[in-house]
């Protein structure tokens, strides 16, 4: 009896050293990613910024390359700073909009 429970040992090890359907084997507790390629992306649209404006988002990256600032101060000033633009300008418009 003892035979047979090592050829049951052994014909696991040769199916997994295989792998299936021909593919290598797998480690165990690997995990395979696969990343859609960049060139089926569809194309972004052009950005146009101000020059005041990419000045402040190029000094603010530059404050966190350097590290003066860490990384989550850098992203959270640079989101802030354009949530707070953005109501500024929606302001801007509605009292146009109202003749004022």
């Amino acid at each position: 009896m003892a035979a047979v429970g090592q050829n049951k040992s052994a014909t696991s090890e040769e199916t997994s050293k295989e792998g299936a359907a021909g593919q290598p084997p797998s480690a165990p507790g690997k995990v395979t990613i696969t990343l859609p390629s960049l060139a089926n992306l569809p194309p972004l649209p052009p950005v146009q910024m101000e020059p005041k404006r990419l000045l402040w988002l190029g000094g603010l990256a530059a404050l966190g390359v350097i590290g003066v600032l860490e990384w989550p101060v850098v992203a959270v000033v640079g989101v802030g700073s354009y949530v707070a633009e953005r109501f500024a300008k929606d302001e801007i418009r509605k009292a146009r909009a109202n003749g004022r």
